[in-house]
């Protein structure tokens, strides 16, 4: 008996096996084995420049900051979601067969240093000085761990995102703009002695860090469960 014979052999009871797991109905079945995740179109996404190929990198600069007077506990968060942004937003655009960088906050930091009054200018000249294609200026708000009035008993994590999107190359031009409001988990709260305090935050940052970059990325819808979140 041959090596791909066995494989082979091996194949066909794979499938018989999983066919015997869905049932007798060979509609089920041929949606089973042919399935594909439906694919979410970006609510504002990175366009390539008029003659470009899809292809040709798309670059992309992150300013990312936070209300004052938010708890302790989220202090360093923004740097939090541009470290997951800037890796995450790469990672959606290969699965889409797109090349989309998004420079290093280091250098988004060393413009900062460079020019003390940055926030006076336009978004598109901090683009333009980076040598970017877009901007994404980030706000986050109303940030918060725990469920109202449990005594911290109960995780039920919230933020409220304000995105601003400009296009370096339209100038002055008034940006795509949305609010995000996010909530985590998505099964509603979770026992806070079930998990540490660290563990937690973490996710929920990665979490919201995920669905800001697919805002911007046609992506596949994904389930939680499938994701492995709670």
């Amino acid at each position: 008996m041959t090596k791909t014979y066995r494989w082979a052999r091996r194949a066909v009871w794979g499938t018989l096996a999983v066919v015997m797991t869905i049932g007798c109905n060979p509609l089920a079945t041929i949606g089973f084995l042919t399935y594909k995740d439906p694919v979410q179109p970006a609510r504002c996404p990175f366009v390539p420049k008029e003659g470009a190929k899809k292809d040709d990198e798309i670059k992309v600069a992150l300013f990312v900051s936070q209300s004052t007077g938010q708890s302790f506990d989220f202090a360093g968060a923004e740097n939090t979601i541009a470290s997951e942004m800037a890796r995450k937003i790469p990672e959606l655009a290969k699965e889409n067969k797109q090349n989309i960088e998004v420079i290093p906050s280091s250098k988004v930091n060393q413009f900062k240093f460079k020019n003390p009054t940055w926030k006076n200018m336009h978004a598109s000249a901090w683009g333009k000085a980076l040598g970017v294609d877009y901007v994404l200026e980030i706000h986050l708000d109303k940030l918060s761990l725990y469920q109202p009035g449990s005594r911290n008993q109960l995780y039920e994590g919230r933020a409220e995102v304000s995105v601003f999107m400009y296009d370096v190359a339209e100038g002055v031009a008034e940006p795509k703009s949305y609010t995000h409001p996010f909530s985590f988990p998505k099964t509603g709260f979770r026992d806070a002695t079930s998990i540490p305090l660290g563990t937690f935050k973490k996710d929920f940052l990665e979490r919201l860090a995920l669905e800001l970059a697919e805002q911007h990325i046609d992506h596949k819808t994904r389930s939680g469960i499938a994701e492995g979140r709670y």
